[in-house]
């Protein structure tokens, strides 16, 4: 709606602006004495500036007051404006152009409006006709074959209108067509770059997106110091759980892990399944306490998690975490979290161990 009535209101400036060229014109016309023979008086010119300015006004009342059809007091007020400034010229010259008449058919057109076009292209045909023969035929003494050319030229400006509008709103609907199905292509594609990032059971970021992820994180922390921290997730004795209760509950554990840890993970974080029962989070913007505290409440989550569809049995997990340190690499890195995980598997489990060079070793995975 908005746009429409933006639309109306430059229309509408825009008579203005066509009522003040055609003063300017008609007093220009007027005082230059090019007509003085002719007997026109300066209170006939000022009763065309009053009438072209009043209609230009009557136009801006109507608006204002009935805005819900300002399609059609638009139309209406070129219409009028069209026959005004027919009749004005009409005082100068003998044969006022017709095309004048033409010009309101077109007004439709901005709109697309196939109704408005043919509603005032028809009542045009049908103004001019009352107007040829209550005014022209007998004021003006205008021969029939005058009003024959008009006509035709109403009919042939409305007919070609309605092809521009047909043709308009072929090429629009075709225009529409291409713009879906382009957004169908960027939503498949976004589709399928997702399923290629992410793990299909869990959800969360697949092993190789997540390396490529801290690959890109690891060469900021060297240009910029970018600060960040990875922790690594192990399920502990998943594989009695799966040997107990079956895969199919190890599914759903895994799940239930994996919604745990992406309910406490930031948005700037970075949680994806490692592989197997084994879960990695890359966290930044972060000191390497308030990421432990974060893996704390991980921990905390999942061994609170209801897991009635296994007797309640506890699922609990292992965690070991380290931080970047000038001239660590993505596989160095995650070494150091994974040999904190180990410490953190022998110490019982259940716990989050934070990477000690002197007691944890550096592990290397393919």
């Amino acid at each position: 709606m908005g746009n429409v009535d933006r639309l109306n209101r430059q229309i509408l400036t825009a008579y203005w602006i066509v009522a003040a060229m055609v003063i300017a014109v008609d007093s220009t016309y007027f005082f230059s004495g090019a007509n003085a023979e002719e007997g026109h008086s300066p209170s006939s010119l000022l009763t065309r500036i009053l009438l072209i300015l009043g209609i230009a006004g009557l136009g801006e009342l109507l608006y204002a007051s009935f805005r819900r059809y300002g399609r059609q007091i638009v139309v209406g007020i070129s219409l009028t404006m069209a026959y005004i400034n027919y009749l004005n010229l009409s005082a100068y010259t003998e044969s006022s152009p017709g095309i004048l008449l033409m010009f309101p058919m077109f007004v439709p057109l901005i709109y697309f409006d196939r109704r408005l076009l043919d509603g005032f292209g028809v009542s045009n045909i049908v103004l001019y006709t009352a107007f040829y023969f209550l005014v022209e035929r007998p004021f003006y003494e205008r021969g029939i074959e005058d009003f024959a050319l008009r006509v035709l030229m109403l009919a042939a400006s409305l007919l070609l209108g309605r092809l521009v509008l047909i043709r308009a709103l072929e090429i629009g609907r075709q225009v529409e067509l291409l713009t879906q199905a382009q957004q169908d292509l960027i939503v498949d594609k976004a589709v399928s770059q997702r399923l290629l990032k992410t793990d299909a059971l869990t959800q969360l970021y697949n092993h190789g997106t997540f390396y490529e992820y801290l690959e890109d994180l690891v060469d900021q922390c060297m240009r910029n110091g970018l600060e960040i921290q990875v922790a690594v997730l192990d399920i502990d004795n998943f594989k009695k759980i799966n040997d107990t209760y079956g895969h199919l509950i190890g599914d759903l554990v895994l799940k239930e892990v994996s919604i745990r840890i992406g309910m406490i993970v930031a948005p700037n974080d970075f949680a994806a399944r490692y592989g197997g029962e084994e879960f990695a989070v890359i966290f930044t913007e972060k000191t390497i306490g308030e990421s432990a505290e974060y893996t704390e409440r991980i921990r905390e989550a999942v061994q609170s998690a209801n897991y009635s569809y296994m007797g309640n049995h506890p699922v609990t997990v292992s965690v070991g975490i380290s931080a970047y340190e000038p001239g660590d690499t993505a596989e160095t890195l995650f070494g150091k979290a994974d040999g904190a995980l180990y410490r953190a598997k022998r110490s019982g489990k259940n716990r989050v161990e934070l990477y000690d060079a002197g007691r944890d070793t550096l592990s290397v995975r393919d």
